[in-house]
């Protein structure tokens, strides 16, 4: 991984989990914070092995996909039950050539995918301003064993060192569009928290 130089933040609902991924698979910090969470809402201790269970799962697949940082949600709906987000910031070099590691490099490199009969996936590729500047925003439906919808914000880091990349996911592909709204919600406050970062 490349050598982040600098902090970043992103901000998600209160009613969302946030975690430190080495902690999260190395401390008790996710049961604190389901504790924390029963505690100030009881109605949820009949779900607190659920919720550990859900996090610690989330906490796994992000340490495996060397994710700098973590969160989850797991909210009921009425109509809905209970759903589930996902969040994932990941770190790369890029590439070798720092020319290839700018915006418009990247969104050159990803294939949009129309809507077509047979299938729910598709893909949409485009740039757009969250507030860490411009960024590679690429959603849609994945199709495969558990078909997702999801959103990735891919942005150069400041100064040549790599692309960190935002993924948020959901495995409610129904639905679909008010997923993409959080996401996208989620996605542009994303910001350096070094002022300096050039």
């Amino acid at each position: 991984m490349a050598d982040l130089p600098f902090g970043f933040t992103v901000r998600v609902p209160e009613s969302w989990y946030e975690f430190d991924v080495w902690r999260a698979a190395r401390t008790g910090d996710l049961a604190r914070l389901v504790d924390a969470r029963v505690k100030a809402a009881p109605e949820l201790a009949p779900h607190r092995s659920v919720l550990l269970k859900v996090l610690r799962g989330v906490a796994d697949m992000a340490a495996r996909h060397g994710a700098v940082f973590g969160a989850a949600m797991t909210d009921h709906v009425e109509d809905a039950g209970t759903v589930m987000a996902t969040l994932m910031v990941l770190h790369t070099e890029g590439r070798a050539d720092p020319d290839g590691n700018t915006v418009e490099s990247i969104a050159s490199g990803v294939i949009a995918v129309a809507p077509r009969p047979g299938t729910p996936a598709w893909r949409r590729v485009e740039i757009v301003d969250v507030a860490a500047g411009r960024a590679v925003r690429v959603a849609g439906v994945e199709a495969g064993e558990i078909e997702t919808v999801g959103m990735q914000t891919l942005i150069p880091v400041p100064g040549g060192h790599g692309v960190l990349d935002l993924v948020l996911t959901s495995p409610h592909v129904s639905l679909a569009e008010p997923m993409l709204d959080l996401f996208d919600a989620i996605s542009a406050t994303l910001a350096w928290s070094d002022p300096q970062g050039e």
